[in-house]
């Protein structure tokens, strides 16, 4: 048998006068490192002896020695002395104190959620089939189990949090968390548990109140915030049931405050925060260094399906008009003004006479696309192209800015809506209705004849007529405007996003009645320039620049 080859100390690509050298190092250092390791050792018995070897001390204390050891080489558990700790700042140490007293507090406050639902299971497929979506918004839902005494039906159970708003027992908490649930368990911080019955649910704003009867009379409460005064960077801390680990608490930053179009909540206006928070954490509180409610974690951005450092949570000072609502009527009432606004875009400031504010920054203020006919903002005065740039004492931001303030207001309120009309600025008393959710979510707001080709922004219209109508499913009402039969895709009508379909209604604020209109309001915008066309899709008015 051959005998076994060493493994060499040192590279053999060393030089040879170098390696004497190399080698003299290598051992100093092994023998530099054998001297410490026994002198930790030792040291703590050579130090002291004396409560060493009292007769009173533990077992950890004495220390435990090694099989085959002296009587020396014990290996003793001990903290450091007192005198020997580091000590923290006084500020870092206050800093610190402040995240435990927040925690401590919030948490019996904060519930975990469990809910089941009886699912319809189609036959052939798999249970998990609609378990989540895959995309980048992951609400916080628990992955379903399957009980089947049915083999058509499937039990689905769900998990989330929810923050005690009430001694008495109401729980403000995310739609969908308890959304179509047949039974919903609550389990407080002692582990007791209890059925909870739904008070009311807003979709559009997916916030929920449940409540449930406890044995403690006075259930412990979150002070409220106010979430309009948080600045950018302030620190929070989430707390909630991520994946049922009940009570996680997470620390992070506001982010970004007045986060919209993410396609989570009609009705939106997202803090953003990098505290972690997971699925299971939905319904749960964010809190600020006061100790108050200042958000209920909703949704996260992910590709993965947890964490990523992008949270979203409702504004508690959004979430308790709904909660206010939902506790007295079982739902919400928001204030209707009847328009269709959208955003302003920089290339059309000329048309609509708005001065450019400069640096880059944005237009404040929502554009008027289109106005209901009897609606408050009909009966008032207000117009298709108008500007609206405050209501009341609130300056409007954006379209969505203007959304979430008109649907706070009171129906039958009274408000001054001031806007932008020609360079003009205008104010109208305006009483606001009721939104009909329902009603509006069901509304928007075959041969070609006359057809005329337009090469020079590239498109191809045509008047109206039953068949035009029919053939892009256009609202029958409509009586004047040309519909867009054909977009070249190479074209400017293509660039600007105009689609076969849509209706021209007005270029540069001229009506456009038929086609000869059309060739005749085309006539009169100065060439080269940008043009300003209104615009009518599936029932929606709006603004797009030609």
């Amino acid at each position: 048998m051959a005998a076994p080859r060493p493994i060499p100390l040192l590279p053999r690509a060393l030089p040879a006068p170098v390696r004497p050298i190399a080698l003299a190092l290598t051992l100093a250092l092994l023998l530099g490192s054998v001297l410490i390791l026994g002198g930790c050792r030792h040291e703590q018995g050579a130090s002291k002896g004396n409560a060493a070897s009292s007769s009173n001390e533990s077992a950890d204390a004495k220390g435990v020695a090694p099989r085959g050891s002296e009587p020396g080489d014990a290996i003793v558990f001990d903290s450091l002395p007192s005198n020997e700790k580091p000590r923290l700042p006084a500020g870092l140490r206050d800093f610190q104190q402040v995240f435990a007293d927040v925690a401590e507090k919030a948490i019996p406050a904060v519930v975990s959620i469990y809910s089941e639902r009886n699912v319809a299971q189609p036959e052939g497929g798999s249970r998990y089939d609609d378990f989540l979506d895959n995309g980048p918004f992951q609400y916080f839902f628990g992955q379903p189990e399957s009980k089947q005494p049915n083999p058509h039906l499937r039990k689905e159970t769900g998990l989330g949090s929810g923050v005690i708003i009430s001694p008495s027992g109401y729980i403000l908490t995310n739609n969908h968390v308890i959304e179509g649930a047949d039974l919903i368990k609550v389990q407080l911080l002692d582990e007791s548990e209890y059925m909870a019955t739904i008070v009311g649910t807003d979709k559009p704003s997916d916030m929920a109140v449940i409540k449930i009867k406890a044995k403690d009379p006075k259930l412990p409460t979150l002070p409220l915030g106010n979430s309009e005064r948080l600045r950018i960077g302030e620190w929070v801390i989430a707390v909630g049931n991520p994946y049922g680990l009940s009570h996680t608490v997470t620390t992070g930053i506001i982010s970004a405050k007045g986060r919209k179009n993410t396609g989570i909540n009609s009705y939106e206006n997202f803090l953003q925060t990098d505290a972690a928070i997971n699925p299971g954490n939905s319904g749960g509180a964010l809190m600020n260094l006061s100790g108050e409610l200042i958000g209920i974690n909703t949704a996260i951005f992910s590709r993965s399906g947890g964490y990523q450092g992008i949270g979203f949570a409702i504004p508690i000072d959004m979430a308790k008009k709904i909660t206010q609502d939902l506790i007295r009527d079982g739902e919400v009432t928001r204030g209707w003004l009847g328009v269709s606004i959208q955003p302003i875009e920089p290339d059309q400031l000329d048309a609509l006479k708005l001065k450019d504010p400069g640096d880059g920054k944005a237009f404040r203020g929502a554009l008027v696309g289109g106005v209901v006919a009897g609606s408050p903002a009909d009966k008032s005065g207000i117009k298709r192209g108008d500007v609206i740039t405050k209501v009341g004492e609130q300056d409007i931001k954006d379209a969505n800015d203007l959304l979430n303030r008109i649907a706070l207001l009171i129906p039958n309120q009274d408000v001054e809506i001031w806007v932008l009309r020609d360079g003009l600025t205008l104010s109208f008393k305006t009483r606001i209705a009721k939104r009909d959710e329902k009603r509006l979510a069901t509304t928007g707001g075959g041969e070609e004849s006359e057809a005329s080709s337009v090469a020079a922004v590239g498109l191809v219209v045509a008047g109206l007529n039953p068949g035009l109508k029919e053939r892009f499913g256009l609202d029958k009402a409509l009586t004047h405007g040309v519909v867009v039969t054909e977009v070249d895709p190479d074209g400017r009508a293509a660039a600007a996003k105009v689609r076969e379909g849509d209706v021209i209604l007005e270029i540069n604020r001229i009506s456009v009645k038929d086609a000869e209109g059309f060739r005749a309001a085309l006539g009169q915008a100065s060439k080269g320039n940008k043009m300003l066309i209104l615009v009518n899709r599936k029932g929606n008015s709006f603004f797009l620049t030609l």
